[in-house]
């Protein structure tokens, strides 16, 4: 558990900024955000997350030393999160989107300076990365815009080193709570989003192990750590 997040719990999300959008202009602009529209973004996102991120941190170890991966950066937030948290290691961020890329570089331009942060633009499905380089791979509120699910798990799982921690944490989960709420995003150009069963079973396939997932239906919050 993170000393820095045991206060953070699940909140109503109406705050977190993807909600307050137009559903068929959500897969478009959050997908991959580009110009002064994508930065935008990418800099609210960077506020209206943090409350997610912390609370799907509180469910891994993260050691000084260790080596991580945050895949779909975005604005940068959770790339310095992560930086602090693992004082002694290494931190990558990617984004496919190279504005996304120029931003998160500019967030993090003085642990950048100090070599222990890398920001590139790649995308989750053809990782520029060895084989088990990572001690922990993290996909915060980017699984929605992957162009396959499982394609992106078994890229990630080539990555992590063995046993190895993914960790993914969403907003959003298909739950009979949320199916009115949820649905229309399902039919938004670009964006997926899959129920806590699709997200073991893809795991399974990818050949995950010790996977475990937390779910808070009342808010539509979802944690997924799955160990290589």
């Amino acid at each position: 558990m993170i000393d820095m997040f045991t206060d953070i719990i699940p909140v109503n999300n109406v705050t977190l900024g993807v909600l307050k959008m137009n559903v068929k202009e959500t897969g478009r602009t959050h997908s991959r955000p580009t110009g002064e529209e994508g930065k935008e973004i990418g800099l609210k996102m960077n506020e209206h997350h943090f409350k997610l991120w912390g609370w799907g941190l509180n469910h891994v170890s993260v050691e000084p030393d260790s080596s991580i991966l945050d895949v779909g950066c975005g604005g940068g937030r959770a790339v310095s999160i992560l930086a602090e948290l693992a004082e002694n290691g290494k931190i990558y961020g990617i984004d496919h989107s190279q504005d996304m890329v120029d931003l998160a570089t500019e967030y993090n331009s003085k642990e950048l300076e100090l070599g222990r942060v890398t920001i590139m633009e790649s995308s989750v499905s053809e990782l520029p990365f060895p084989y088990d380089e990572f001690d922990l791979v993290t996909a915060f509120e980017t699984c929605y815009f992957w162009p396959d699910l499982e394609e992106g798990l078994r890229e990630i799982k080539r990555v992590l080193k063995k046993g190895g921690t993914l960790l993914i944490v969403n907003e959003m989960y298909d739950h009979e709570l949320f199916t009115e709420r949820n649905s229309p995003y399902n039919t938004a150009k670009g964006m997926n989003i899959y129920s806590a069963e699709e997200y073991r079973k893809a795991l399974t396939s990818a050949g995950f192990l010790a996977i475990e997932i937390d779910e808070v239906p009342e808010d539509n919050w979802i944690t997924v750590v799955a160990k290589k």
